[in-house]
This record gives structure tokens, sequence and C-alpha cells, in this order.
């Protein structure tokens, strides 16, 4: 099996005589799952709101996905720069608010975008920095910091308490998922990898797992990542050791909000710009 398909579903299967499409799952049919399994989250949209009343001029949003904040911004009538790296994703943001004049979307990787304008409030949300490793979160933060104005403020969220701890286990469940025609019954898997500092994950609707079958097996890799580690990175890359307060959920979830800006002299922000 490829390195996409953990353990537990390789065993699946085989009993099932089944053959694996692997399946990212931020692309294609992948998205339409993923707005599907998230997009009813309220989590972080009341902080980010927040932070956004206090803000003038537009706003960047990395890893916008389908809009899950986005949409309630934009609503609100703050400008919006969505960057994803998938174009399926940002689809949906588009057939939600269609030519909207206040929404820009860009297919760009948050490592490596140069939109040559800077913003008061730059945010990540849905704990999507932990998509990336610590090389990628180094080339983050430099570009967070050239996009960034001066007094801006940069905020993102990562798991926290209990609902970090699940994260390093192995386990698995089976979760009922808004579908078209009524809930439908996926099997969720997540394997430990790294000594726990990786997460393999798998999502297969229970229905797929026939024999003979083709099974779509969506996956996703993302790192564990305490806010600790990542306070401590910010530091480093010359932001402000960041403000963590917690985000309120009605999931029983434990998410935290870190909010921080540049350090460092507003004069390497305005060289940075030139650049």
């Amino acid at each position: 099996m490829s390195g996409s398909i953990t353990d537990a579903v390789s065993a699946r299967l085989r009993e099932a005589g089944a053959v694996a499409r692997e399946l990212d799952l931020y692309e294609g049919a992948g998205t339409d799952f993923y707005e599907r399994l998230v997009g009813s989250d309220r989590a972080e949209i009341r902080e980010m709101l927040g932070l956004a009343r206090g803000t003038e001029g537009p706003i960047l949003d990395l890893a916008a996905g389908s809009g899950r904040l986005t949409i309630p911004l934009v609503r609100s009538g703050k400008r919006v720069t969505a960057v994803d790296l998938s174009d399926d994703m940002l689809s949906h943001l588009r057939r939600a608010l269609p030519h909207h004049p206040l929404l820009e979307c860009i297919v760009a990787d948050m490592r490596d975008i140069a939109l040559g304008q800077r913003y008061e409030l730059v945010i990540i949300g849905a704990t999507s920095i932990t998509l990336l490793d610590s090389d990628g979160r180094s080339l983050l933060y430099a570009n967070v910091r050239r996009h960034l104005a001066v007094g801006g403020v940069f905020a993102f969220t990562v798991a926290a308490g209990a609902s970090a701890q699940s994260l390093a286990l192995s386990r698995e469940e089976e979760v009922r998922v808004p579908g078209p025609d009524g809930d439908e019954t996926y099997l969720f898997v997540q394997q430990r990898e790294e000594g726990g500092a990786v997460r393999l994950v798998n999502w297969i609707r229970a229905a797929d797992l026939r024999s003979g079958g083709e099974v779509t097996v969506l996956t996703s890799r993302l790192r564990v990542l305490s806010h600790e580690v990542l306070s401590r990175e910010l530091v480093a890359a010359g932001f402000v050791s960041p403000i963590v307060s917690p985000v309120r959920t009605h999931r029983g979830q434990d998410i935290l909000l870190l909010t921080t800006s540049w350090a460092g002299r507003s004069s390497v922000m305005d060289d940075d710009a030139t650049q």
C-alpha cells in the first residue's frame, strides 16, 4: 500500500477484497466531503470577526479553503483576499459568494506568495498550520512578515488539551457525516507516525467497503503541534510572543487562538515590501 494509506485501512481493504483509490482530502471530490464534514463548524468565527472589527483595509485569509472564515468576514463588510493551494477548495467559496466585490480568491501556496500588498490582519483557521513541516512553517512566517502591515496582527489556531492529546494517538471510529440524501457513516482512521509528531488520516464511506469494489480513501497528513512549540517558533522568526486565548466551541473541542505581531523595526518591513 501507498504511504498515504493507514495500516488499519489496508487491513480493511484486504478483508473486503477491495482496491483503494487514493484521493487527497483537499482536492477534487475530497473537497465536497470536507465541506460536508466541517461546513457547519462555527469554531473560531466569533474570534476572527472580533479581530476583524478593529481592522481597516483588506484581510488576508491563508489556507482559506471553502471559506469557513472568509464568508462571514465578507458578509460582515470586510474585504478579504482568500489564498489556498487547492483551486477545488476555493471553488466552493466562489460558489457561495459569486462575483462578490469584497472577495479576491488566489490559488497559491501560503509559503510562497507575493501579493504586493500589506494587510492589517493575516489569519489561518482550522489548525491549517499543521499541514506544514518545520521548514514550511519557517517559510510561512517569513511570508506573513512580508505581507503584514506595521502594527498588523497575525492570528491562527491550534488544538489543545484533550483535543491535542487525541491527535497524537492511533485510533479509528465511525462518524456520521451529512450527505446529499441524509447522514452517511464514514470510517475515520488516524495513524500515529514519527513518534507521534505526525498523524496520517484516512476517511472511507462505510458502505463502500464491499467485496471486490473500488474504495475511495480520502487522505491527509498533518503535524501534531502544541501552542508552546508554535510560540517559540514565532519568537525565533521575529514576532512578538503570542497572546494565547481559548476559542469557544459547541463541540467540546479544545482550541487555542494565537495572536501576534512583528517585533522588529518597521523599516525592516518596509524593506521587505520592496523585494
